[in-house]
């Protein structure tokens, strides 16, 4: 979205526009990363969608445990992997 690759959605249009207003401004490199890739991020911020309150870790241990999970499993550098699966239809067309 933010390089108009994809439609923005009318709900987050005005704070698109103001980020790509932002980024004529400034050097900046984007790249996609898959979810899988990203875990820690999506992790958090599935924690911050399901509450209202301000929550911030500022330390390793203030993690919930799953997140400590996902940094350990990023130490170790064990690559995420995405797997596409297809349905093949098995019908006989006698």
């Amino acid at each position: 979205m933010l390089i108009r690759n994809w439609r923005i959605p009318w709900e987050i249009a005005e704070r698109v526009e103001d980020s790509q207003e932002i980024m004529k401004h400034i050097n900046i490199q984007i790249r996609h990363t898959f979810r899988e890739a990203n875990q820690l991020a999506d992790y958090i911020t599935n924690i911050a969608i399901g509450t209202t309150e301000k929550q911030q870790f500022q330390e390793y241990n203030q993690l919930p445990s799953w997140g400590r999970r996902i940094v350990n499993i990023d130490k170790q550098q064990i690559p995420s992997i995405r797997i596409r699966t297809r349905k093949i239809n098995n019908k006989n067309n006698d």
